[in-house]
């Protein structure tokens, strides 16, 4: 969902977030919109939870008022009890406001544009069954609310570099995502996944946090020479996931301009490491053409 655009073309006033924090099992969304002569007084307004991976659709009440040329809303999501009273499925909802009725009405994405100083830090909680639900702002500053805590991929990452260190027989990769919508993870892991068989193989990736940058430096070993599990024969995708404290964001690592092809000796023979190249997702290639 982007910046909603009436008929005409013209850029609706963009809803902006005053406040996001849970009481009990519901959370609670409050913002403000700049009303403008597109808007009436008091527009019909509906809090969407979208699921990304699936088809879930929940429409949710929004109050509004109208306090000095400001239009300021209120919804609660009772994760707990929520549209036929049982709980929010297990997943990744996207959290949007329709300003309007269906199907008119425009739905444009919350988070983005907030009032200074809201803390974007991960809010949860815990479900019966020790299910663990969090809101948090994702890649590009949209709010979501995961069920589950399971990994998720919420957007993607350009490597800044990989590169070969044939002194370890190790593929560097490095890179960093601007930390304007995030707060600091506890850890970082890269993870490798085989296309044919999806298999997984994960590194540490070592964080360092330096201004609104959040680095990012993983080594990927491809030798026995230096350790007992190198990275095994095929194609494999990589992605970059970061955890939280009760939460895990998963994001897919683009591949830089550069790219590695050498040949290693493992096993008696020596066989070809390559990594893939921009404008490709970032993958690396073990015994393959």
């Amino acid at each position: 969902m982007n910046r909603a655009e009436d008929e005409a073309g013209a850029a609706m006033p963009e809803p902006y977030l005053t406040e996001v924090g849970w009481a009990g099992s519901a959370l609670r969304v409050a913002g403000a919109i700049r009303r403008d002569d597109d808007l009436p007084a008091v527009p019909e307004l509906e809090l969407l939870l979208r699921e990304r991976d699936g088809d879930g659709l929940l429409r949710l009440p929004a109050s509004a008022a109208d306090e000095s040329g400001l239009i300021t809303f209120e919804a609660l999501v009772d994760v707990a009890s929520v549209g036929s009273g049982g709980p929010l499925p297990g997943g990744l909802w996207d959290v949007g406001l329709a300003i309007g009725p269906p199907p008119a009405g425009r739905v444009v994405d919350l988070g983005p544009e907030r009032a200074p100083g809201l803390d974007t830090s991960p809010r949860r909680r815990f479900l019966p069954g020790a299910v663990t639900v969090a809101a948090y702002f994702g890649d590009r500053g949209a709010l979501s609310i995961d069920v589950g805590g399971h990994s998720h991929v919420a957007g993607t990452t350009r490597a800044d570099g990989v590169a070969w260190d044939g002194r370890r027989a190790e593929i560097v990769i490095t890179g960093h995502i601007d930390r304007s919508w995030l707060s600091m993870p506890v850890s970082g892991t890269l993870t490798l996944t085989e296309r044919s068989t999806r298999r997984a193989f994960e590194v540490i990736a070592a964080l360092d946090e330096t201004g609104d940058r959040l680095g990012y430096r993983a080594a990927l070993p491809v030798s026995r020479a230096f350790v007992d599990d190198p990275l095994p024969r095929g194609t494999w995708d990589v992605s970059l996931c970061l955890a939280f404290s009760g939460m895990h964001r998963e994001l897919g690592v683009l591949a830089p301009e550069a790219a590695v092809d050498v040949q290693v000796w493992r096993r008696l023979r020596h066989v070809r490491v390559s990594s893939s190249s921009a404008p490709d997702p970032l993958a690396i290639t073990v015994g393959r053409a």
